[in-house]
């Protein structure tokens, strides 16, 4: 059978989606190292050629495909075979539950003060402004995994009837309701980081090891910034894989 022939037909209605729901179902499955030009892709999703453009845009950003002029649309098998994807949103909790680990979170503190010159610059807080910081511990088969701190300035807050219970789990849900807003996009800067004395008893490893920070801000529709996050990983449960576009000068 025609290698095509797998692409699936989708409903207008939701055609750019669809359509990248189907292409990247028929690139997990295909042999063939390139994709249908734009008019046989057209005509295989029942789409037209700009919801296919912008589809495949946003698969090239991906690094799923690369555009390369004379050979067409590349499909790049390396980047298919990656599994957990953290700039597709892929959920830290969920992975190490698909691998065994039995997951849990605490909360390990939870309090208004007033915002370091750090989050004021993060947030765009006034130097009076408070904020509301939740730190918790990602524990898997007992053991620390990640350690989190979250930080909401108070002034957003519509209300602060909410317990740590309702902060345990997942907590950008939780934010969003005492907000009123909704978290669209966040931004993540990485950094190599040496575990101070709380981290390394947190974590059980010696002070000043190398673990991985994550600095991430969480920003609305309306550019506001919502949510200022620090997250700390060891490589005992958690690696990540960076994959890059890159291009060369001569």
């Amino acid at each position: 059978m025609n290698q095509t022939q797998r692409i699936k037909r989708v409903n207008k209605t939701t055609a750019v989606q669809k359509a990248l729901e189907n292409l990247r179902e028929y690139i997990k499955d295909t042999v063939s190292e390139v994709l249908p030009n734009e008019d046989e892709l057209s005509r295989y999703l029942g789409v037209s050629r700009l919801t296919v453009r912008e589809a495949t845009t946003v698969l090239e950003r991906e690094g799923v495909v690369s555009r390369v002029q004379g050979k067409g649309t590349l499909i790049n098998s390396f980047v298919t075979k990656l599994e957990n994807r953290i700039d597709c949103g892929s959920d830290i909790e969920g992975c190490l539950r698909q691998n065994g680990y039995d997951v849990r979170f605490e909360v390990d503190e939870l309090e208004f003060r007033k915002a370091t010159k750090v989050e004021e610059s993060k947030l765009g807080l006034n130097p009076e402004d408070s904020i509301l910081v939740v730190k918790k511990i990602l524990y898997a088969n007992e053991m620390a995994a990640a350690v989190y701190i979250d930080r909401v300035p108070e002034k957003l807050l519509k209300t602060k009837k909410f317990t740590a219970e309702d902060l345990r789990p997942c907590i950008f849900p939780t934010i969003e309701s005492l907000c009123q807003k909704s978290i669209t996009h966040d931004v993540v800067q990485l950094y190599p980081h040496g575990a101070d004395e709380d981290l390394a008893r947190i974590f059980n490893i010696e002070i000043n090891t190398p673990i991985l920070r994550f600095d991430v801000l969480e920003y609305t529709s309306d550019s506001i910034t919502l949510m200022y996050n620090t997250e700390f990983y060891t490589d005992k449960f958690i690696k990540f894989t960076l994959c890059r576009n890159v291009a060369y000068k001569e």
